[in-house]
């Protein structure tokens, strides 16, 4: 009797493990996996993945997370004026990463305030469509290893 529990338990926990080696995640429409930067390179966000390499911001959002971050599209990028300062670029960059991961079902139904990496707060607004400080959310949840990417409208100024 042992024996054969003994061996059940070792089976279930080859499953388990297997099963968790498959992912699974937390990723919605769209998932790419890899980091967050990683996915900003799958989708094409040239510009704002430079502007973090820029700022620094680079090493931090390779690492572990989670991340929730909100990348303006090429097109709001190139229509934003963003700062030349390193430390000012910095700060805008910083602005759109909230430490945590936020997906849009979480973020539906509520209007929240989530302090950012820039230590600004950011605006969450749910109750009506879904905007990050009136930005529209254009794709939502592209999931990452370490976080998630949501993909706005413009360029976020902090407060």
């Amino acid at each position: 009797m042992i024996d054969r529990t003994s061996r059940r338990l070792f089976l279930l926990g080859g499953a388990a493990a297997g099963l968790a080696a498959c992912g699974g995640g937390t990723g919605g429409a769209g998932q790419s996996g890899g980091t967050v930067l990683a996915v900003l390179r799958a989708n094409g966000l040239t510009r704002f993945l430079r502007a973090i390499e820029a700022a620094g911001l680079a090493e931090t959002l390779t690492g572990e997370g989670p991340y929730t971050l909100f990348a303006p599209t090429n097109r709001a990028v190139a229509a934003a004026d963003l700062p030349d300062d390193a430390e000012r670029l910095r700060a805008v960059v910083a602005y759109h990463i909230v430490p945590g991961m936020f997906t849009t079902d979480f973020l539906a139904g509520v209007d929240v305030n989530y302090t950012t990496l820039a230590g600004s707060s950011l605006n969450v607004d749910g109750t009506a469509g879904l905007t990050v400080n009136g930005a529209a959310i254009l794709t939502p949840d592209l999931g990452a290893d370490n976080g998630v990417v949501n993909i706005i409208d413009r360029v976020l100024v902090p407060r």
